[in-house]
């Protein structure tokens, strides 16, 4: 009995600190993937290069309290003193003169998912034991003279390994903070083909093939443009051009913002004869916190048991906008919707009112409608 707990003991603590080859070992044979690589939040997701996620972090009590980084799981998978990073009490924290975690969400840790396991706070990533042998979607993937190269479609083909860290998350008090609840009767099922489209450019300097799939992983943090395919908006009136609406086709498998600290916006204008009249903006988020006194007011996730208020688009779904207005023949109606990292009202709490990353408003549709 003793062996056997020595052996879970020790096996757990090597799949903590397992070793991975550096990013910057991929970079000679894949530069254009490892270009796109660097320009990701993959490349970002540590407290020291994402100030949004490091200011989360100052203020987590994890931090203050534990000296405790749980976020490690999915932000330094490869540092290695992960394990140590994610005990209480011991003095460790993340260190930015430490290699290992600025490797971020590395290239050879993706490539060694073998499975992702089903939890109920979080799920976890299985990986490969086998160094340097890394998995690929690709039927026939050919081989490498540098590393082993195997076949798992079963969740590289439609995106299940990135469901190890962007799934769901809970709280300790069991609530879930945040969930990326796919509707798989969507025409868009999985993350790869919205998160991982096809682009021009070999994958390596071996291969003849023309494309390769892309790894900057577009999202709200990035450029926009790829992803502003699948929101889609029209402008209407009616009742004699006293009223106009404004629809948001939100055809994307996922609600709209799926992490409570981020909120989108739909901005309205219009434009009679030169004088322009800003409409009210609809706030689309989700707002977490507690009760207090009876009635629930927004807290920090960690704080957080229930839903305070929630205006998110649903997967797959169109939703209406009514206006009520005045409208003139030649009036110009201008609407723009886009999203915010982190909710304005949120700013100031987690220091980032200066935070350029935090302030600014990314748009990802706009459109004009000229009444007749």
């Amino acid at each position: 009995m003793k062996k056997l707990l020595l052996f879970s003991l020790l096996t757990g603590f090597a799949f903590a600190n397992m070793q991975f080859a550096k990013n910057k070992e991929c970079s000679s044979c894949h530069p254009a993937i490892y270009a796109e690589y660097k320009t990701s939040q993959h490349a970002k997701a540590t407290i020291f290069k994402d100030p949004i996620h490091g200011a989360v972090y100052d203020k987590h009590p994890q931090y203050n309290k534990l000296e405790k980084y749980r976020c490690g799981h999915c932000h330094v998978p490869t540092a290695d003193n992960l394990s140590a990073l994610l005990k209480s009490h011991n003095g460790v924290t993340p260190d930015p003169d430490n290699e290992t975690q600025n490797e971020a969400v590395s290239c050879a840790y993706c490539h060694r998912i073998e499975d992702v396991k089903h939890g109920v706070a979080m799920n976890k990533n299985m990986v490969s034991l086998k160094d340097k042998v890394y998995f690929t979607s690709k039927s026939k993937p050919g081989s490498s003279p540098y590393h082993g190269i195997e076949t798992n479609k079963s969740i590289f083909e439609n995106g299940k390994m990135c469901m190890g860290c962007h799934s769901h998350k809970s709280n300790k008090k069991e609530f879930q903070v945040c969930a990326t609840d796919i509707n798989n009767n969507a025409s868009k099922k999985n993350c790869i083909e919205c998160h991982m489209h096809k682009v021009d450019g070999p994958p390596s300097t071996m291969s003849t093939s023309k494309t390769h799939t892309f790894h900057g992983f577009p999202g709200l943090h990035g450029d926009l443009t790829h992803l502003s395919q699948y929101v889609t908006m029209n402008i209407s009136t009616k009742d004699n051009n006293k009223m106009f609406t404004v629809v948001i086709n939100h055809d994307v498998p996922h609600s709209s913002t799926m992490h409570p600290l981020r909120s989108a916006k739909l901005v309205v204008t219009v434009n009679s004869g030169g004088s322009i009249t800003k409409m009210q903006d609809r706030v689309i988020a989700k707002t977490i916190g507690s009760k207090k006194g009876g009635s629930p007011v927004p807290t920090a996730p960690w704080l957080a048991t229930e839903i305070v208020k929630n205006t998110t688009i649903p997967a797959n779904t169109k939703i209406a906008y009514p206006y009520k207005w005045d409208l003139k023949s030649g009036d110009v109606v201008t609407a723009t919707f886009g999203y915010y990292l982190v909710k304005p009202k949120a700013l100031k709490k987690f220091d980032l009112q200066d935070n350029e990353e935090a302030t600014k408003f990314r748009v990802i549709r706009k459109e004009t409608f000229t009444v007749q």
